[in-house]
């Protein structure tokens, strides 16, 4: 009965060993699952895929499109993909949660074409290629949006893969559970071969038929019951021998049992109870959450998000550097108005005159492309959109660059509003992280010591008439370079240097509605604002003329002029502007100045 009872228990430990096994072998459950939609029935040029659709299932998600000669996709927040669709017709792919798949339906619109959308300055991250397959871990604001080439049908076959957890929770201690009872049926064989060995005695008879006598045993010294000594005294030295050998056998058994469960991960395991159920609240809570926020936004004021992060700010002045580096290099203002607008565009577009005619004048401010110290982004969910960045050049012996820069709509790419090389003594106010953004400021908000659309006009005055101007004991003096250049010793040195024959007026005017102005932590602004100076000289005298010089010259066309000329200099400002009430004075952070126009007087 013995060896039954050891056999039995021997099966079914080999039954739950081998079970354990088969859960994670042919049992185990599969590694992912897919879900697929078919837009080939719609003529629309893209497909938007939201959070809500990429996250039918938990889990890192993989896409696969194809359908098309050429693939596009990117990811971007989803305000900023619906605002590049716009109007256009799409195929929005939807979670369906009563079947768990992707399902399909197009949203009609007014256009039925899209430009391309690579390279656009919205995307986080693109991809191409035909077919394609990449993988994401969108957030909950982030959409995938995907096109052919923007006039031919968007990719037809869009699929999603998602990770499923092969986790069999019950393998290890089916595994383990299985081991324990082999080595305990292990020990019931040995126990049941023992006690045979122990009841089986010699049966012998004489030749008569009667049994033999046996002789008296020998008196041998009593030994306690339980001890070592008893046991061996009680056991034949080939019954110990054989219980020592099969002692022995047990260690490899032992041995290929940890080998097995050296190889199980956590996988093979129960979860915690703890970790289950904090796992469980963090499930809960992204589902949770919109609703909490919708109900919120009804009692708080909504904060707009910032309209772009760190990496895409680093990688729009990469590509501005670059075009800026192109164009400067060819003269190209037709490429350089694809990366710049108002005021830096008109400091470039004159520049390349004058350099076609005289290859030895200076070039306009560079773009570094050097490492992005600050990110000032607007927080704005609509358009036209702005942001603030700081440049450093490789060669730090160079001023750093700042760039106002300016998103006209959704598929407009950022352009250089302003750009102004910093001062040496510059240093710039405290503002918050990019993640968070700042608000842009109204021109005539009335929160500073001096409204935005003030300054231009009062630091022309100072340029005109130094300390003897009304605004001067607003503006802070000291590292004021530009004074220095085109200040009012300046203007008086100049007027002193020309003939009797001929006077000089100088004016200024500042560039309307383009003050840019981003709030400060101290509740101060920082603004880019542009100025016109203009220089006229007449002739006075009968038959006298006017010779223009350099680079006014170059862009001017004419050797001399009876009428006069006109030469209009650029002016790019960066302030640092203190809140109204505060002692503080307003500081001039940075400039860039470049001659813009020049002509002959009427």
């Amino acid at each position: 009965m013995r060896f039954i009872i050891a056999v039995v228990v021997v099966v079914l430990a080999a039954l739950m060993v081998a079970l354990g096994f088969a859960q994670r072998t042919v049992f185990a459950p599969p590694s992912s699952v897919s879900s697929s939609v078919s837009t080939s029935s719609s003529e629309a040029t893209v497909t938007v895929v939201p959070a809500s659709a990429l996250h039918g299932h938990d889990g890192r998600q993989t896409v696969s499109i194809d359908g098309a000669d050429s693939v596009f996709a990117a990811t971007g927040r989803t305000s900023d993909v619906m605002g590049w669709v716009g109007d256009a017709d799409y195929n929005l792919v939807e979670w369906d949660a009563d079947s768990g798949e992707l399902t399909t339906r197009t949203v009609a619109g007014d256009e039925t074409t899209v430009p391309d959308p690579a390279d656009s300055d919205l995307w986080y991250d693109q991809y191409s290629g035909s077919p394609l397959t990449f993988s994401l871990d969108a957030p909950d604001d982030v959409s995938l949006v995907v096109v052919s080439d923007g006039t031919e049908p968007a990719p037809a076959d869009v699929a999603v893969t998602w990770p499923l957890s092969t986790a069999t929770p019950t393998a290890g201690p089916l595994i383990v559970g299985g081991l324990v009872t082999l080595l305990i049926g292990v020990l019931l064989y040995i126990w049941a071969i023992v006690h045979h060995r122990r009841t089986r005695g010699p049966r012998r008879t004489s030749s008569d038929g009667s049994r033999p006598k046996l002789s008296r045993p020998s008196r041998r010294r009593a030994l306690k019951a339980g001890t070592p000594e008893s046991i061996d005294a009680s056991a034949s030295p080939g019954a110990r021998r054989g219980r020592a050998r099969r002692s022995v056998a047990v260690v490899p058994l032992l041995l290929v049992g940890s080998l097995a469960l050296a190889g199980c991960s956590a996988d093979y395991w129960p979860a915690p109870a703890e970790g289950a159920g904090a796992s469980s609240a963090a499930t809960a809570t992204p589902t949770a959450a919109p609703t909490d926020g919708a109900d919120a936004e009804d009692d708080a004021p909504s904060v707009q998000p910032p309209v772009v992060t760190v990496a895409q700010a680093e990688r729009i002045v990469e590509r501005i550097a670059a075009v800026a580096a192109q164009a400067d290099g060819a003269l190209d203002a037709a490429l350089a108005e694809t990366r710049f607008t108002g005021p830096a565009l008109q400091q470039r577009q004159a520049d390349y005159v004058i350099r076609a005619k005289d290859a030895a004048a200076a070039g306009p401010l560079a773009i570094p492309a050097g490492d992005v110290t600050l990110t000032l982004p607007q927080q704005s969910d609509t358009w036209p959109r702005t942001l603030f960045t700081v440049v450093q050049d490789a060669d730090a012996t160079k001023a750093p660059v700042a760039l106002t820069l300016l998103q006209e709509t959704a598929r407009d790419p950022y352009k250089v509003e302003y750009a102004q090389s910093l001062e040496a003594q510059a240093t710039l106010p405290t503002v918050a992280p990019a993640t968070i953004g700042a608000a842009r400021l109204a021109p005539d908000v009335k929160l500073l010591t001096l409204r935005p659309d003030q300054l231009a006009e009062a630091y022309g005055d100072i340029l005109r008439n130094g300390d003897e101007s009304q605004w001067a004991a607003q503006f802070q003096g000291e590292g004021d370079t530009l004074r220095d250049k085109i200040g009012k010793a300046y203007k008086d040195a100049k007027r002193t240097a020309l003939p009797t024959t001929a006077s000089i007026e100088f004016s200024s005017t500042p560039v309307e509605d383009d003050a840019v102005a981003f709030a400060t932590n101290d509740a101060g602004a920082l603004v880019s604002v542009a100025l016109n100076e203009v220089e006229t000289v007449k002739p006075t005298a009968e038959g006298a003329s006017v010779e223009p010089q350099g680079v006014v010259k170059s862009l001017l066309g004419l050797d001399t002029s009876k009428k006069g000329i006109e030469a209009t200099y650029g002016v790019q400002l960066l302030f640092q502007v203190p809140p109204v009430g505060s002692d503080d004075k307003i500081v001039l952070l940075g400039f860039s100045q470049a001659l813009i126009q020049a002509k002959e007087l009427p």
